[in-house]
């Protein structure tokens, strides 16, 4: 529906009215509506009421229309926690407050004027340009409308669209400020330049013992190991028992025949169909087709398009229409209907072709069923167990003895860090349910009996803490080797840093920048233009940067794109385009920014609007709808 809407309405307050669909209760506030009601409305905005059933059919097109998109039907709680249902609500307010603006303002539109706009929407014109009734009704079958709504929706955008064009319809955006945009985007500057790398800072001496204390001395957390803790943990999840569960073959069997549909592919159809006016109209295009006019021909005759006859390769429960579904699925292959009447119009349909049903042998899925029974029996299994472990538990066994008893596994953690971490710095894989797990285990304590804990299989893990090792600086004996390359990877950046603003001085003063790199042995490279979101190989985002930051023929170093070399370099020209306000970039930028302003105006009007007729929502009744589309769904 929203895009027949877009098409429909067109302009900047189309995309407005697009745009703020998530605007909802940014804008009001959600909590601060909740105050009161009036009558059995579910909401009242000025003298607008939106009724319960208005907001349910509203819930049902969107979730429906979300589900298409999705491919699977989401569900009320699904929908719920995308705050889809206050979304909806949202946006009624929104229009309940405009329509009462429009009220006070006695605006009105012509039914001449609403089929006008109707018929000059491409949407709904055929090749050549004119209204074709059948696309029309496509798409209102399409998105779930009928014609006498889609017109109520037309007459109410177009009255909306005429209050909110009052907002912005002398903005103007400053053409200093296009201008200011299009050249950000479009100047280019290039550079000459060479690398330096950790080479060309010279020996650096391992340093000495003194050097490497005060090394460690001012950067102790660097060599700060994590605390750890040591912990047993006690799984149960259904993978653990299922191989002590009887699953017969008459189990399996069972189990096959229950889900057959799962293990089926239904037969397909690829359908063509052409719309027509009437049966006669119909009757006389079949008698053409079985003469030797092609099916296609007659189609391209109506102005309709592969998209227009095609309905696709469809399941007997996808063709909507029950009428269509019969007849399609009764005709040979190839063959061409009789007129069918269907709910929109006379159709004759073709079917191209016919894949049949298909369905899994038992014996091909047999081994994957008796697993599946195998793990939903485990299921039922492991709530036992689960009463088994805790009576244990109270009873004072360790979990190794109540592992070995049940013959559950016990996993034994050496060493763990609050990030899940070994003493290595590595993720331990083996812990069953890592981040609740490492969480409780650092909350808890030795010898505190913890809760079982719920796993991703639908099972249980239990926490025993067992040792506990504090967080401690690491001795500096045992650290010196990395402290050496820590030290030694410093002294090589300072070093390279100082040699590399002694060349860039250098530069400034005048000596050319292929001087300098003949003078180290290195290649001078040529950027070209660039512009400020790209880049050259080693010239990297912090090399474009600096460039842009420098004026022509000066001189500058920067971050190279990789490891600790830096980049020495000259601007050699920049180049500023011409602005011309009439280029389709200056014309694109200035309605980006219009739409921006508009967007942030009507944001304000839509606030002001709502100020000052006031919203009241009936909490007892929006609460009870909640529970009518659980129930409904």
């Amino acid at each position: 529906m929203l895009s027949v809407l877009r098409d429909s309405v067109g302009g900047w307050v189309a995309k407005i009215f697009i745009g703020v669909l998530a605007l909802s209760f940014a804008v009001w506030g959600i909590n601060d509506v909740f105050t009161g009601y009036r009558g059995d409305a579910l909401v009242v905005v000025g003298e607008e009421e939106v009724s319960a059933q208005e907001f349910q059919n509203a819930f049902i097109r969107r979730v429906n229309a979300l589900s298409g998109q999705l491919g699977q039907q989401l569900t009320t709680a699904q929908a719920r926690d995308l705050n889809i249902d206050r979304q909806v609500l949202g946006e009624l307010i929104r229009d309940a407050a405009l329509d009462s603006q429009i009220n006070r303002l006695g605006l009105a539109v012509t039914e001449t004027a609403i089929a006008q706009q109707i018929a000059d929407n491409p949407a709904f014109q055929n090749a050549q340009g004119q209204f074709d009734r059948q696309r029309f009704q496509s798409m209102l079958n399409q998105n779930g409308l009928s014609e006498a709504l889609f017109i109520a929706l037309q007459q109410e955008a177009i009255l909306r669209r005429n209050v909110a064009g009052l907002i912005d319809q002398s903005l103007e955006v400053p053409r200093t400020m296009v201008s200011a945009i299009v050249r950000q985007q479009n100047e280019t500057r290039a550079a000459k330049y060479f690398l330096l790398d950790e080479n060309d800072a010279g020996a650096v001496p391992e340093p000495s013992a003194s050097e490497q204390q005060t090394y460690y001395d001012q950067n102790k957390r660097s060599f700060t190991a994590p605390e750890f803790r040591t912990l047993t943990i006690l799984r149960l999840e259904p993978e653990d028992v299922a191989e002590t569960i009887d699953v017969t073959d008459a189990d399996v069997r069972q189990l096959y025949d229950q889900r057959i549909s799962d293990y089926t592919t239904p037969e397909t159809r690829e359908i063509q169909q052409i719309a027509f006016d009437n049966v006669d109209d119909a009757r006389k295009a079949r008698e053409r087709i079985v003469a030797g006019t092609d099916f296609l021909e007659i189609a391209k005759e109506r102005g309709m398009k592969p998209i227009d006859y095609n309905l696709g390769d469809l399941q007997r429960t996808e063709v909507t229409d029950q009428t269509l579904a019969e007849a399609a699925f009764s005709l040979p292959e190839g063959e061409v209907s009789e007129p069918i009447e269907s709910k929109l119009s006379v159709v004759l349909i073709r079917v191209l072709a016919i894949k049949p049903e298909v369905k899994k042998s038992f014996e091909s899925v047999k081994e994957d069923l008796k697993k599946q029974l195998s793990l939903e029996r485990a299921q039922e299994e492991i709530l036992n167990l689960h009463d088994a472990v805790e009576d244990a538990r109270a009873e004072g066994a360790p979990l190794g003895e109540i592992g070995q008893k049940f013959d559950l596994p016990v996993i034994q953690i050496d060493a763990v860090d609050q990030s899940g971490n070994g003493p290595e710095g590595n993720p331990l894989t083996e812990i069953p349910a890592s981040a609740s797990v490492v969480r409780m285990a650092f909350e808890s304590d030795i010898g505190i009996e913890n809760d079982p804990l719920d796993t991703t299989a639908e099972g249980f893990v239990w926490v025993d803490v067992t040792e506990i090792t504090p967080s401690a600086i690491k001795p500096i004996d045992d650290v010196r080797q990395e402290i050496t390359d820590l030290w030694k990877a410093d002294k090589t950046r300072e070093l390279l840093i100082a040699k590399a603003d002694e060349l860039v001085s250098q530069a400034k003063a005048g000596t050319a920048i292929e001087t300098l790199a003949e003078g180290l042995q290195k290649t001078v490279i040529e950027t070209g233009a660039l512009k400020r979101r790209d880049n050259a190989d080693a010239f990297g985002p912090a090399a474009v940067a600096a460039l842009f930051r420098s004026s022509e023929g000066n001189s500058g170093l920067a971050q190279a794109a990789e490891g600790l070399s830096l980049v020495i370099f000259s601007v050699d020209k920049v180049d500023t385009p011409a602005f011309d306000p009439e280029s389709a970039e200056a014309k694109t930028i200035n309605t980006q920014l219009k739409n921006g302003v508009g967007r942030d105006l009507f944001e304000i009007y839509i606030a002001g609007l709502q100020d000052s007729l006031g919203i009241q929502i009936n909490e007892q009744l929006w609460e009870s709808l909640q529970g009518d589309e659980q129930a409904r769904y």
